[in-house]
């Protein structure tokens, strides 16, 4: 059963089901599934590519910087 148990991740279900066939059991896994985080590479060339979208639909003759400075006057 331990065997079984670590298989599942969370949310995922097992049915137990008795000697004579009928179910006698629903086990719910209550364990997250591991979590890994995405390696600095990989997240460096995405927010690249997101600062490249950005670049690319930027319509103002004025900077960003420019910007937040005359917001904060």
């Amino acid at each position: 059963m331990r065997r079984l148990l670590e298989e599942l991740d969370l949310g995922d279900t097992v049915t137990l089901i008795g000697s004579k066939g009928v179910p006698q059991a629903l086990l719910v896994s209550l364990r997250p599934a591991p979590h890994e985080a995405p390696a600095e590479s990989d997240r460096e060339a995405r927010w690249d590519a997101l600062a490249q979208r950005v670049s690319e639909a930027w319509q103002s003759e004025k900077s960003a910087v420019e910007i937040l400075s005359e917001m904060r006057r």
